[in-house]
């Protein structure tokens, strides 16, 4: 897939970290993803992001869990919301480098590491199912990062 313009904003440039940089560390550097980083950490999934991979990360940013309702982002970061806190970060991950498509290109769909399928799709504006990719191919040692404005649930939950 190509690095072009998303119909749906202004250009949405490719932005590379470090070449050491692992996802995490991209995560963080951004400034973007704040609350991303503490539910990774309260979901105990440090690993996925700063371990070999390689893995796509379709993260939503900062707006997109100050959009949840109410208290979820809260009760999701208790310990006892772990399980439930892992399977919907580990939606937002697929194995492999996957770089965001040009629009017109037909939609793919992927695996999740949580088992659901994830549809990219630049038809009508680059998206992940309904979210907006609102940056994309954010370079990484062990893998690509796509900033996206929602927070995907499980089909479950």
């Amino acid at each position: 897939m190509t690095d072009v313009t998303d119909n749906a904003s202004a250009t949405v440039a490719a932005r590379k970290t470090g070449p050491h940089d692992d996802l995490l560390f991209a995560a963080h550097r951004s400034g973007h993803f704040k609350h991303l980083m503490a539910a990774i950490k309260a979901a105990g999934l440090t690993e996925i992001f700063d371990g070999e991979g390689p893995y796509t990360v379709f993260a939503p940013n900062d707006r997109a869990f100050d959009r949840l309702t109410g208290s979820v982002l809260a009760d999701l970061l208790k310990p006892e919301s772990r399980v439930r806190l892992a399977a919907i970060l580990k939606l937002h991950v697929v194995a492999g480098r996957i770089w965001a498509g040009a629009p017109g290109d037909k939609p793919v769909v992927l695996t999740s590491l949580q088992g659901e399928s994830l549809t990219l799709d630049a038809v009508q504006g680059l998206r992940v199912n309904r979210a907006r990719i609102v940056a994309r191919d954010i370079e990484a040692s062990n893998g690509v990062l796509h900033e996206i404005d929602t927070v995907l649930m499980p089909a479950a939950g």
